[in-house]
């Protein structure tokens, strides 16, 4: 467990150069390093003089070599109503990541030392700002691909997933009470609660737990890209097809390409790059042409059966068919028909309408089919979206940990069992709900959870 009473810094912007960029501090020394690197503007207000939460207009000199005054706005929390509870500051400056380096190395230099990944976020937690589904949420909106990701992950971060756990957990620490008072009055013949409301109780507890693990389960791959599988016959242009659409959509620079041969057959691994389609990311593939009656254990057969599995896998199959040998193409309904090598044509196909036409050669065609799969994309995802999206699989396995002891109460209750027994099982019930809820939870937990953010944040 890292060590809360530490002061940390981390720089808090994205990577790479942008107009403003930002240093963020956290912890009981916050102030003893602003008053040994921090000069206001203002010569009568200093942020030890601070009691409210302020900006502060100034500048911070730069340690190293070549002493440098940078400008700074000091966004200072000094007291306890910061995310992490303790005292907070931000150094808003330039967006250039030199001087952001030597920002960082300046505060460090004043007694604070590197943040670890999640580091404040895990502060946030451990002080009861959020619980653990709220930190996992504040994961998915920096990861998140798209709008809808973000509208998930902020609904999660709202407790859209906690408080109806949390009240579900009330109840039953309600009802475990009034099993134990029970227990505690077995000989003076008190009935705190009926056969038939602890039946209906548990009953109605199972039931929101098992309906919360479906939907988690149904959606524990909700984080992975979206697989967008280019498919078609060998030299159909699938492999150009891929390579335009990197070129024009990938969301960073790189040298993953398909290889391009008027020879057929050329592809016989598949090959992925992610692409950025109206800031919806997803993960392109490009993969062997389909061809039948091949030899048993060659290198074909082994293409075509890693191509079938990629389209299995794949959220989107993208049919490519070469628009100048009449190829005619019955793609399944959920397919998106592409008719490439439209620059070879005099006219365009006869069944244009109904298929997307386009050219590697002259990026015509290019747009269209970029929107075709966003809309498909997005489609799909609005369908089965549910504000447990993105919760962590440990998640899952605590509800399913809770729906077996309330499963097991409840069969307890039908053949007449000891309330005793019940009590057991609803106290495991609680358990594995804490963990969901952050009530409860270890030091490996954490790890997990927290390991997977970025620094800064």
């Amino acid at each position: 467990m890292l060590d809360p009473d530490d002061t940390i810094a981390a720089i808090g912007t994205a990577s790479g150069g942008s107009p403003r960029g930002m240093v963020r501090l956290s912890g009981p020394r916050v102030l003893d390093c602003l008053d040994r690197c921090f000069r206001s503007s203002d010569s009568g207000i200093q942020p030890r003089d601070a009691r409210l939460s302020c900006v502060l207009a100034g500048s911070v000199t730069l340690t190293g070599d070549d002493p440098l005054e940078l400008p700074c706005d000091l966004f200072l929390w000094p007291n306890q109503r910061s995310y992490t509870r303790q005292p907070t500051a931000e150094l808003h400056t330039l967006g250039s990541p030199p001087l952001l380096e030597k920002l960082l190395r300046t505060v460090c230099d004043c007694g604070v030392r590197l943040a670890e990944p999640g580091e404040f976020t895990l502060r946030a937690f451990l002080a009861g700002r959020l619980d653990l589904t709220q930190a996992e949420a504040v994961l998915g909106v920096i990861d998140a691909h798209s709008s809808d990701d973000l509208h998930t992950a902020l609904g999660q971060l709202a407790g859209g997933l906690s408080q109806p756990l949390l009240q579900l957990r009330e109840e039953l620490l309600q009802l475990l009470a009034e099993l134990e008072a029970g227990l505690d009055f077995v000989e003076e013949d008190i009935e705190f609660i009926t056969a038939d409301q602890l039946r209906y109780q548990l009953a109605a507890a199972q039931a929101i737990v098992a309906n919360v693990g479906s939907q988690l389960e149904s959606r524990e791959d909700a984080i992975d890209l979206p697989r967008v599988v280019l498919s078609g016959l060998p030299n159909a242009g699938k492999s150009s097809l891929f390579n335009a659409l990197v070129e024009r959509y990938s969301a960073t620079s790189s040298d993953q390409q398909a290889l391009v041969s008027e020879q057929s057959g050329t592809t016989r691994d598949f090959v992925t790059a992610v692409i950025i389609l109206n800031g919806f990311a997803c993960e392109l593939v490009d993969t062997a042409g389909l061809v039948a009656n091949l030899e048993n254990h060659s290198i074909d057969q082994i293409a075509q059966k890693i191509s079938g599995q990629q389209r299995k896998q794949a959220s989107l199959v993208v049919r490519c068919a070469d628009a100048t040998v009449g190829e005619v193409v019955d793609g399944a309904s959920e397919e998106i028909l592409v008719r490439t090598k439209s620059d070879l044509l005099a006219t365009p196909p006869s069944d244009a309408a109904s298929q997307v036409v386009c050219s590697s050669v002259d990026g015509s065609g290019l747009d269209h089919l970029a929107r075709q799969i966003y809309e498909r994309l997005t489609e799909a995802l609005r369908v089965t979206s549910n504000p447990v999206a993105l919760t962590a699989t440990r998640c899952a396995e605590s509800l399913r940990q809770a729906e077996a002891s309330l499963t097991q109460a409840l069969q307890i209750v039908e053949v007449h069992g000891g309330e005793e027994l019940i009590a057991v099982e609803v106290r495991s019930a609680l358990h594995a709900l804490g963990q969901v809820v952050g009530a409860v939870y270890t030091d490996d937990i954490l790890d997990r959870i927290f390991g997977q953010f970025c620094i800064g944040k």
